[in-house]
């Protein structure tokens, strides 16, 4: 474990040079803001993920999912369709919070770090998480960001991220929609104009539905996505 830690610290400064993340005074495109909250709390030892799919596809007929039985999607947190997402966990740079792009969509169990989001947090009482992506960052090779009209999320949240093939233990996970019965879920959501998209606003987020046991710190509760210009 310490050796995948080792590993993508190595990367993040060999990348530094080339980050495609706006630094101060450059001009910032559309902004993507993710924001969760979970029952208990966010714990520093649990992984949670923001999933995004930009594949340019307005039916939402594919996009990010949970595995829900082992090998656990080979990466051991998802599988499905998507090209960037966002992890975090106490033990990565960037005061925990790394953004990464899947190289192979074949392979998704490999994936390069791309730097901090432009903006990430836990909040004060520790029950939500909060992190703003440039679409920039999670535009295609040679996609003007301007051109991004749809994207597929979801967010997921795991107490470990098995890789081992070989490991048939179980996990515990949640994810958007009820775990227990529809896993497949997640969020399509029209970017060519700002919105805001709420739990609310589509009830589909149960209290209660984490898979493989009843933990209150992996229990997504409530959620927000907005596409901000």
């Amino acid at each position: 474990m310490r050796a995948r830690w080792w590993i993508i610290g190595l990367l993040l400064l060999l990348l530094a040079g080339c980050a495609r993340f706006p630094e101060t005074g450059q001009a910032v495109s559309k902004r993507l803001v993710v924001q969760f909250r979970v029952a208990g709390q966010i714990r520093p030892d649990y992984y949670y993920f923001i999933l995004i799919d930009n594949d340019s596809d307005p039916l939402g007929v594919s996009g990010p999912v949970p595995p829900i039985a082992p090998p656990w999607g080979g990466n051991g947190f998802a599988t499905g369709s998507f090209q960037y997402f966002v992890e975090h966990h106490s033990a990565l740079p960037f005061n925990g919070f790394v953004v990464y792009r899947v190289l192979d969509p074949d392979r998704l169990q490999v994936f390069q770090p791309l730097g901090a989001p432009l903006e990430a947090s836990v909040s004060a009482d520790g029950k939500s998480l909060r992190v703003v992506v440039d679409f920039a960052s999670i535009a295609r090779d040679g996609q003007d960001p301007a051109a991004i009209r749809v994207l597929q999320i979801n967010i997921i949240a795991t107490d470990r991220t098995p890789k081992d093939p070989t490991d048939t233990s179980l996990k515990m996970w949640d994810a958007l929609g009820d775990s227990r019965q529809f896993p497949n879920s997640y969020l399509t959501i029209q970017t060519d104009a700002d919105r805001i998209l709420r739990n609310a606003d589509t009830g589909m987020e149960p209290e209660g539905d984490v898979v493989n046991g009843n933990d209150p710190d992996l229990d997504i509760v409530d959620w927000q996505i907005e596409v901000r210009s």
